[in-house]
């Protein structure tokens, strides 16, 4: 797709990966909305926008609050009339840690912000989606929700309900034009990125995950894991077994370091 004058909705747009998306979106004319619940910061991005020539608007927004994200929704279809394509960025990966050592309310915090903030935004711009003929979202999963890994069950678990979640409404709502997508970005030098200090070769940017999210809006794959995961996938589809090695290995090596 044509990403000019296009209006994206990117959730999580105040910082990492979320914010760089929505600049890189902006230097590509789209009509970016950056959402988030720190307005201050987005404010200065739109009028950073405004100066370079972009239409950029800063909207308030909680993904686990129903009310929040109806008036996120209601404000962009009253600035702009309709809403393109949503990018479903909002969350993070919190502290790694054993699962029987974290409090009783991680794993449904975790799936309140993923599965169900994801879920609440697409409840809402789906009508407006429907309205118009047809629309783009973008889920963000991990490669975790393939093949899990010790010491992230919470963050593992929710990005596997985000992708089952978008493959089931790809197929109900592809007759509405609607395209659902998953969009699972390699581990990446932000804040939150930092709290999981993974023994990889390679830790990419955010601006170089955004170029990559920005390559796949332009394309039409359903599913693109970019920064070489893809590989541990297929591996997970020849030999299962050796892929959780894998991913066994690193989690308990980062758990390590974390106890250092």
């Amino acid at each position: 797709m044509e990403l000019e004058n296009q209006v994206v909705v990117v959730t999580g747009a105040s910082s990492g990966i979320g914010l760089a998306i929505a600049r890189a979106l902006v230097a590509r004319r789209a009509r970016v909305v950056f959402a988030a619940r720190t307005l201050p910061k987005l404010q200065a991005e739109v009028e950073r926008a405004g100066e370079d020539g972009g239409q950029a608007l800063a909207v308030e927004l909680d993904v686990t609050s129903e009310s929040s994200v109806a008036r996120a929704v209601q404000s962009v279809l009253q600035r702009f009339g309709r809403i393109d394509v949503l990018i479903n960025d909002a969350g993070n990966g919190g502290t790694l840690g054993l699962w029987s050592a974290a409090g009783p309310s991680a794993t449904r915090d975790m799936f309140e912000v993923h599965v169900l903030g994801s879920e609440r935004m697409m409840r809402a711009v789906v009508p407006a989606m429907r309205e118009q003929g047809g629309g783009v979202i973008v889920n963000f999963a991990s490669t975790v929700a393939w093949v899990p890994m010790p010491g992230a069950a919470a963050y593992s678990s929710a990005k596997a309900a985000v992708v089952a979640l978008s493959h089931a409404l790809r197929a109900e709502l592809a007759r509405e034009r609607i395209d659902v997508r998953v969009f699972a970005p390699p581990h990446t030098s932000t804040d939150a990125g930092k709290l999981w200090p993974l023994p990889l070769p390679k830790i990419f940017t955010p601006e170089q995950v955004a170029e990559q999210l920005v390559r796949a809006l332009r394309g039409s794959k359903p599913r693109v894991i970019p920064g070489g995961n893809a590989m541990l996938l297929l591996l997970q589809r020849i030999s299962p077994r050796l892929a959780a090695w894998i991913m066994d290995g690193i989690g308990w090596r980062t758990l390590a370091r974390l106890q250092a």
